[in-house]
């Protein structure tokens, strides 16, 4: 089964950053996709709930140095 979060993403300054969230994003098993914009600081991810969760996605960002808003 799909879900689909929207994550306020803290700490993206550039292109870069865009790319760092979104390998870190899509390198959690059980992630289908992930869209990250700079522009909104926010992060689009459609997931499996079976295989993944919030609380992982929120690890793999936050290892990766960014932060996601509570």
């Amino acid at each position: 089964m799909t879900n689909i979060l929207l994550l306020k993403v803290e700490g993206m300054h550039c292109g870069g950053c865009v790319r760092s969230v979104t390998n870190a994003i899509k390198r959690v098993a059980g992630v289908k996709e992930a869209e990250v914009s700079l522009e909104n600081e926010t992060a689009s991810v459609e997931f499996n709930k079976e295989v993944t969760n919030l609380s992982e996605i929120r690890t793999a960002v936050e290892e990766a140095g960014y932060k996601i808003a509570a």
